[in-house]
């Protein structure tokens, strides 16, 4: 019956009415956003925008934030429309510093604050003469200082060097994360791509880990015939180990390892493989939390880099797949869920050395909002850790928000 409604012009009605009536009538949200007691919503912009992944924070020790613009929401919107890199000060003013066209609404163009500096500005663009994607850095005026070969994936926190990967790969694998100004692409041969290396000093980039070494790393049948990728690579504070999902699909199926390396791709450690590994944080230089599949159990784990040494945070932590990250001083961590059944994604933040949990807010995500046009909260802390800043689209459209308390503290 499913499948002959599906191709009925019923179907998307009858969808959003299944989505309604568990809204309104299994769990009683009416409106559109719910906050904690003492807590405070701000909306950074109007019109549509939206700053990026989770590990990244959008605020300088200045309070200026950084965040983008575009003029309308369609799933590769990238393809077409430059988004607008904005500058907004303390005191509310705002301005166009740049423009990026490699963008995708997960990650946006992984615009930053580079290194502990207060006006230097990191993003990844497509140079449409070379036709090729680079990552720019310029100044809080949008003049330009450097332009290197390569787009970013993440970067070293004190700004000494990035770790770079292959989006025309991720175009074709995970659209969600991928670019798309390049038309008929050739992919590179396992043996010459994978993660790169970057000296933000000198230029100069490298290959550290080819997908051609990764598939040696304790090779597995499930790789016969599949198709090789990675993806979320994220410095540890010191800048000295980095963790990366490496996946992979084919005819068996999907798989995945959390592994992590040094800077230059030495010494690689799979922490956790092939079951499903999900989003993942230091904790530490050492420690990283991911939401994962460990022992037959889904949940929240805390592995030790180098060291077969797994504790389950299962116990307090939500038990939904999320964007988790801890605050400056190590004391809290926040994350969030997908939007269920009702539509509604909610903002977690966790004492940790309590071990308690407060829903700080719940937030409706229309059901236009789906696949590579998803809207995640994707939270992401202030340097002060007194705020929050997540996307949402509970007014109707995907805007950057900055929560925070109305009293001093947590």
């Amino acid at each position: 019956m499913k499948k002959l409604l599906r191709n009925t012009p019923l179907f998307p009605a009858l969808t959003y009415l299944r989505y309604a009536a568990h809204r309104y009538l299994a769990e009683g949200h009416l409106r559109s956003s719910y906050l904690a007691d003492g807590y405070k919503l701000e909306l950074i912009d109007h019109g549509v925008c939206f700053f990026g992944y989770y590990n990244i924070s959008p605020e300088n020790r200045n309070g200026d934030l950084l965040y983008l613009k575009v003029n309308g929401e369609t799933p590769r919107a990238s393809e077409v429309d430059a988004a607008v890199i904005t500058m907004k000060n303390r005191s509310g003013d705002k301005k166009e510093v740049g423009r990026a066209r490699a963008w995708n609404w997960q990650q946006g163009c992984m615009l930053q604050w580079l290194g502990n500096g207060r006006n230097r500005i990191l993003y990844n663009d497509y140079d449409a003469a070379e036709d090729r994607y680079v990552s720019r850095v310029i100044d809080c005026e949008g003049s330009h200082i450097e332009t290197y070969g390569m787009p970013v994936n993440n970067v070293d926190k004190s700004g000494r060097f990035a770790l770079c990967l292959n989006y025309e790969r991720l175009a074709r694998m995970r659209p969600d994360y991928g670019y798309f100004q390049k038309k008929n692409t050739t992919l590179p041969q396992d043996s010459e791509d994978g993660i790169w290396h970057i000296d933000l000093e000198t230029g100069s980039f490298r290959l550290i880990l080819s997908l051609e070494d990764l598939k040696k790393l304790l090779p597995s049948s499930t790789m016969k015939g599949a198709a090789h990728k990675v993806n979320h690579i994220v410095i540890n504070p010191s800048g000295n180990r980095f963790m990366f999902l490496h996946r992979w699909v084919g005819p068996q199926g999907r798989f995945m390892r959390l592994v992590t390396a040094n800077p230059d791709g030495s010494e690689p450690v799979i922490l956790h493989g092939d079951d499903m590994t999900s989003h993942c944080c230091w904790l530490d230089d050492t420690s990283i939390l991911s939401f994962c599949e460990y022992k037959g159990a889904q949940g929240y784990f805390r592995f030790t880099d180098r060291l077969e040494k797994v504790h389950s945070w299962a116990g307090f932590m939500p038990a939904l797949d999320g964007h988790p990250s801890i605050s400056p001083d190590g004391q809290w961590l926040v994350t969030d869920t997908y939007p269920g059944l009702s539509r509604m994604s909610a903002l977690y933040l966790v004492n940790l050395p309590r071990e308690t949990v407060l829903c700080a807010g719940r937030f409706h995500q229309p059901l236009r909002y789906m696949k590579e046009m998803r809207v995640d909260l994707h939270p992401k802390w202030s340097p002060d850790g007194q705020s929050l800043y997540f996307e949402s689209a509970h007014s109707g459209v995907r805007q950057l928000y900055r929560l925070h308390r109305t009293q001093s503290g947590h």
